[in-house]
């Protein structure tokens, strides 16, 4: 298996996504009323959970591109999965410990609903894992069976697939039954198919770099101008109430996820240096990711009772900057202890300079994705 460079306009994209995760929480936890400007708004922010999809698999595509090493799983069940399965039992525990001060629930009754329900079924703000690893064994489907087909029908099948899929929930009513609403609501959003077009484009954007940067740099000013119609399609039909559904799990985000993507990645690599916050971000995104949910719940209860703070952008600013700061802090210390990696997971790379005619592991660029 050959070696690989790190690709460095992953860093910039990666920070990116998560960016706009935690301050779409931010501005949610502020504003609780309906403000319809910024509801468009955060509606475009959530770009970054299929961005992270997409970019999840060009690292890992442009990596292994024909095999995977022996151990790709291992490190994966140990620094994500595990993370996994530690975040979605204290979630399950912070919420039974406020349902029983606040509402009087049973605590331990609490417990086992939330822990199993977040463990199964990725009910919490950690599902986004669950969908990762089904496109890491996806992944290795298509080394193996689809590598022989043309990347064209693939691409057109998953599109397909997609919408189709997606178009279920978005443009027809809960059916009758518990089971049947927690579907349509929030269920849809776990299987694969609701995400397969970012998964099909990155692999063979991985898998084909060279002619995928080639493409980039040469239709960028289309790609900027689609961008920009592909972030007015969702505004346009959200603000029509055509389409009501307000999440990334919509038809009309799957084309401005990847306009949008595609723009990030040229910006990036036309960059001659990526600058360091972009870096550290991206590194510590991971526990980012798990943590600013934790640290949002805390700070909200100080920052709501103090007026210049409550339902105002200082208030955003205040929960956005606070919660990345405490996440890396958190991240930063756990793993300074020797099983701290198994519940934050580990610290991601940095960009990495080698000397001429030398390139970095390939093993180390998909260490953390």
């Amino acid at each position: 298996m050959s070696n690989h460079k790190i690709i460095n306009e992953v860093f910039l994209l990666r920070s990116m996504s998560c960016l706009s995760i935690v301050l779409l929480h931010s501005i949610n936890r502020i504003y609780i009323e309906e403000n319809s400007m910024l509801s468009l708004f955060t509606l475009l922010l959530t770009f970054g959970t299929p961005a992270f999809v997409f970019i999840s698999e060009l690292v890992i595509s442009h990596s292994y591109p024909t095999e995977t090493p022996r151990r790709f799983w291992s490190k994966r069940v140990r620094y994500i999965l595990l993370p996994y399965v530690f975040f979605g039992l204290f979630y399950a525990f912070s919420k039974a410990l406020e349902g029983w001060l606040f509402k009087g629930a049973s605590f331990f009754s609490s417990l086992f609903n939330y822990s199993w329900k977040h463990l199964l079924l990725g009910d919490f703000q950690g599902y986004f894992i669950l969908i990762i690893f089904q496109f890491y064994l996806l992944h290795l489907v298509f080394q193996k069976y689809l590598a022989q087909y043309s990347p064209k029908m693939i691409l057109g099948t998953s599109l397909l697939i997609n919408i189709i899929y997606l178009g279920l929930f978005n443009f027809t009513t809960s059916p009758d039954g518990p089971v049947l609403q927690y579907i349509w609501q929030q269920g849809y959003w776990l299987p694969f198919l609701g995400w397969i077009f970012y998964f099909t484009v990155a692999y063979y954007c991985g898998l084909h770099y060279q002619k995928f940067i080639q493409a980039l740099m040469k239709w960028k000013k289309y790609i900027f101008v689609l961008t920009v119609l592909g972030a007015m399609i969702p505004m346009v039909l959200t603000s029509q109430e055509l389409l009501t559904v307000h999440s990334s799990k919509r038809i009309d985000m799957l084309f401005f996820t990847i306009m949008l993507t595609f723009s990030l990645y040229i910006v990036a690599h036309q960059m001659k240096k990526v600058p360091q916050i972009w870096v550290r971000i991206s590194q510590y995104s991971f526990g980012i990711y798990l943590l600013h949910p934790f640290y949002m719940g805390v700070m909200i209860i100080a920052v709501s009772r103090i007026p210049i703070l409550s339902q105002s952008i200082l208030g955003v600013l205040v929960l956005f900057v606070a919660s990345i700061l405490c996440s890396i802090l958190t991240t930063y210390l756990l793993n300074q202890i020797k099983w701290g990696p198994y519940v934050i997971g580990k610290i991601g790379i940095g960009v990495q300079t080698n000397p001429p005619g030398q390139v970095a592991s390939s093993q180390r660029t998909a260490q953390n994705v």
